[in-house]
């Protein structure tokens, strides 16, 4: 009983030499480490799938560059085969284009060489005196700087002055280039006053000269009378905007406003021309007397710093408060009242002569 232990350990060991332990499963661990595929590098902008950043649009198209709103480089000692066209942006050419330039109310620069036409649209154009283009220039309601450079074609200049300025990437032009902008919405509203004052110089001639009559008397009435005209005429087109039904009305009474007022300022400008015409020693003809008249108010209207705004301002007020004083030029000056007519004297009766 004593040797039992040792035994029992003996047997172990016997069982273990013959393979037995060989059978039991071997032990395994509940998690296995699995290769890692490498990192695929980002895909440029533009690719498939990927899309452009936000308001950019660059990107080739078979041989042609388009871009809106951003700038557009050709650098230079290199070559672009095709045509490069820009809206709303910045074109710079500083190497050579193998096609067409083409910015619309933007901005382009060329220092290098062009072998097609540049044309720019209601843009800033520059062009260096080294730059070189073999077909034709057109600017077309822009501003254009050739500055003596060689151009092959034909140039055609037609400058309004405006340049609009893009935004985001392609913003170069900056806000002085609103100017241009402004400069030209003056001269369509001038033009489109003159076409008014025409119609309403051969429709209501008779009104204008009764304001004109009314114009140099009761010149502070006026003025009182059209600034409450004007304050109460905001309040009810605010009314009308936020009214449903009043809504198709606010431009209908927008636009009679400005004839009615319109028509006012016609009767003063043919004071001011009429005037100015005695003074010359001339009798001008209504429509003269209007446009001579609108003259010095149309030049003021150009004066910087909101002086002729200001000065045309006033006018309008002044004219919306004789045509409340006025009745819409149908009750002018006092007039001298009508004689009353007085009824025929019948013819006296022939006496009788006595026999």
């Amino acid at each position: 009983m004593k040797f039992r232990p040792l035994a029992i350990a003996t047997f172990a060991v016997v069982l273990a030499s013959t393979g037995w332990a060989a059978d039991l499963p071997k032990e395994t661990k509940s998690t296995t480490a699995q290769p890692v595929a490498p990192e695929k590098p980002p895909a440029p902008p533009g690719s498939p799938g990927i899309p452009d950043p936000p308001g950019v649009l660059d990107q080739e198209q078979g041989s042609e560059t388009t871009g809106f709103g951003q700038d557009i480089t050709i650098p230079a000692g290199t070559t672009h085969d095709g045509n490069v066209v820009c809206i709303y942006g910045r074109v710079r050419i500083d190497g050579h284009v193998n096609g067409d330039v083409t910015v619309i109310a933007g901005r382009v620069d060329v220092t290098g060489s062009v072998a097609g036409d540049v044309v720019g649209v209601a843009a800033r154009m520059d062009i260096d005196a080294k730059a070189k283009i073999d077909g034709d220039l057109n600017n077309i309601g822009g501003t254009l700087r050739r500055n003596g450079a060689t151009v092959q074609g034909q140039v055609v200049n037609i400058p309004f002055g405006v340049s609009v300025p893009s935004w985001g990437n392609g913003l170069s032009s900056g806000w002085g280039a609103f100017a241009g902008i402004f400069v030209l919405w003056k001269l369509f509203a001038i033009f489109l006053f003159f076409v008014c004052a025409l119609l309403l110089s051969a429709l209501v001639p008779d009104r204008i000269r009764l304001i004109s009559e009314e114009a140099p008397a009761r010149l502070f009435t006026a003025f009182i009378f059209g600034l409450v005209g004007y304050v109460v005429f905001v309040f009810v087109q605010l009314f009308l905007t936020i009214t449903v039904i009043g809504i198709p009305l606010v431009f209908l009474l927008y636009l009679v406003f400005v004839v009615l007022k319109w028509l006012a300022m016609c009767g003063i400008f043919h004071q001011i021309g009429s005037r100015v015409g005695r003074a010359m020693g001339r009798e001008l003809s209504l429509l003269g007397a209007i446009l001579l008249g609108l003259l010095p108010f149309a030049l003021l209207r150009f004066v910087p710093f909101c002086v002729g705004f200001s000065i045309w301002f006033l006018v309008e007020i002044l004219a919306f408060g004789y045509l409340i004083l006025t009745r819409v030029g149908t009750r002018g000056t006092p007039v001298a009242p009508a004689p009353i007519p007085v009824p025929p004297v019948p013819p006296p009766t022939p006496e009788t002569i006595a026999p």
